[in-house]
């Protein structure tokens, strides 16, 4: 008999032992619960290291472009897209070098060579780092004519990318922007007359390869979330100085 009341007496135990591991289970799981409800909310932004990216087009005349990113003493003050250096892709290096990538269009030599590029400045108070571009190839078979017709309110990128069968590739910068800091990226190659020369409004677009941005994507430490950003499309060119064009 003694016996059996030790035996239950061990059931009891063992019963109220496992309830009691059930219950500080339980707790356990409502305080990390808790705990991760009122956990501190993350801090608030520093806008003091906002990085602010500023995105333009930009052609410029072969000679002027070969002084970008140097160090020459010609560079007017004024031309501030001139210190930016250039990254070299499959349109152009910096001093044009790349000569087998344009066609040889023998009825376009009375025309000015431009190098149209995309232009990214940092305005902001912080860096902008692992910048990532989303850009749309075409590679073309001919000379490519390009029209302003005011009617169709000058979408050069619709007219382009009509042109061919456009490639989805990803450009990396190879470093970050701090505040006061650019970028030029070579977008393409034309023949072009600037206005009012050019009465028929039209340019035409000498190089193979065609790069036409669509996206974005950066990184700031004001904040974790990654930035994400469309880019505008190409405006009609307007004259910046002698031989500069801006295309919004």
């Amino acid at each position: 008999m003694a016996k059996k009341k030790t035996a239950d007496k061990d059931s009891i135990w063992k019963s109220l032992q496992l309830k009691l591991g059930v219950i500080t289970v339980i707790l356990g799981l409502l305080t990390t619960g808790y705990n991760l409800i009122k956990r501190d909310p993350p801090p608030p932004v520093n806008l003091d290291l906002k990085a602010s990216l500023e995105i333009s087009y930009i052609s410029m005349v072969n000679d002027i472009y070969a002084l970008a990113g140097g160090d020459s003493a010609v560079r007017k003050k004024d031309a501030f897209y001139l210190d930016y250096p250039i990254l070299t892709n499959e349109i152009s290096d910096k001093n044009l070098q790349k000569t087998d990538q344009l066609f040889n269009d023998t009825t376009a030599n009375n025309y000015d060579l431009f190098i149209t590029c995309l232009m990214i400045q940092n305005k902001g108070k912080g860096d902008a780092s692992d910048i990532e571009l989303d850009m749309s190839k075409l590679n073309i078979n001919q000379p490519l004519t390009v029209t302003e017709d005011p009617q169709s309110k000058n979408d050069y990128d619709s007219q382009i990318r009509a042109k061919g069968n456009a490639m989805k590739q990803i450009i990396k910068l190879p470093s970050r922007l701090s505040t006061g800091q650019g970028i030029l990226i070579p977008l393409f190659v034309t023949y072009d007359k600037p206005n009012p020369v050019n009465k028929n409004r039209q340019w035409k677009i000498e190089s193979k390869t065609i790069f036409l941005p669509d996206n974005i994507r950066y990184t700031e430490p004001a904040d974790t979330a990654r930035k994400s950003l469309t880019i505008r499309k190409m405006l009609s060119p307007v004259r910046l100085a002698e031989g500069v064009q801006g295309r919004g």
